[in-house]
């Protein structure tokens, strides 16, 4: 039986070399035009400075749930001396992790990188001082493994980061059926939810912050997705490329609708 997370890993392994090459900067999450941002290099990173701003005092070690290609990992082993694992359902982003981290400078911190699945991560794993998940938290099946596992290899006192979509309308909208099916979300949860999710493994959701005004919605390149809608639907179910633009059509479309926030999450593990 195909699982989610088998889904996951081929929807990657197919994909991450396009979202690369149509992002570009290595990045393959959303661009972020927020305050004094003037570039689509700075767009990219703007999530990584709001994550560098999130790190607890006296941070150390940092867990990557999700760590695409490494860019996250990077960006922060630059700026601080933390050890930063990256843990990647797809074996294909987990090698090109390690290639771009080959090529790298020299870094204050370190990186490292592993195939793994963040609902049921390997039992070394532990004493981190933070975890993060950039756009890869909707991918967890169930949501409430992710956070069990997370909650399970922080520090007392660490700090859990989730910048993703999270759901403000009905869960049986079905305008979301396509944001589910063509980026394999299987989480769309609310922040009511995640919160009481998170609480049941020990983690307080102490911050909750609203990044959807610094997307760009509806770029020449959205636009013309949106009018290829048509014969993406048609050939969709022979390539994972066209489901994945499908996917990325909607969920501009449940923004724009009201139905979808991107938010980040910041959860705090009890002592």
């Amino acid at each position: 039986m195909t699982t989610t997370a088998d889904r996951v890993r081929t929807y990657y392994d197919a994909n991450t070399w396009k979202f690369l090459l149509t992002g570009g900067h290595r990045g393959i999450h959303r661009e972020l035009w927020g305050p004094g941002v003037g570039s689509r290099a700075e767009a990219v990173d703007h999530v990584h400075r709001l994550v560098l701003d999130e790190l607890p005092i006296g941070c150390r070690r940092v867990l990557d749930l999700g760590s695409g290609v490494g860019s996250t990992a990077l960006y922060l082993a630059r700026r601080r001396p933390v050890e930063v694992v990256g843990v990647s359902i797809s074996d294909i982003q987990v090698r090109r992790a390690d290639a771009f981290a080959a090529r790298s400078e020299p870094l204050p911190g370190s990186v490292s990188f592993r195939t793994g699945d963040f609902t049921a991560l390997p039992e070394d794993l532990a004493e981190f001082d933070l975890a993060l998940a950039i756009e890869s938290f909707v991918h967890a099946d169930p949501a409430s493994a992710f956070l069990a596992e997370a909650a399970r290899v922080l520090r007392p006192g660490g700090a859990l980061l989730v910048v993703d979509d999270v759901r403000v309308g009905a869960p049986d909208d079905p305008r979301l059926d396509d944001v589910r099916r063509g980026w394999h979300a299987t989480t769309l949860v609310s922040v009511a939810e995640a919160a009481a999710l998170g609480d049941a493994v020990g983690l307080d959701l102490v911050g909750s912050r609203d990044l959807s005004s610094y997307q760009r919605l509806g770029r020449p390149r959205d636009r013309l997705i949106r009018a290829a809608q048509p014969v993406l639907r048609r050939v969709r179910d022979r390539s994972v490329w066209a489901e994945s633009l499908v996917g990325g059509n909607a969920i501009q479309r449940c923004h724009r609708a009201g139905l979808l926030e991107y938010r980040l999450l910041r959860f705090e593990r009890r002592p």
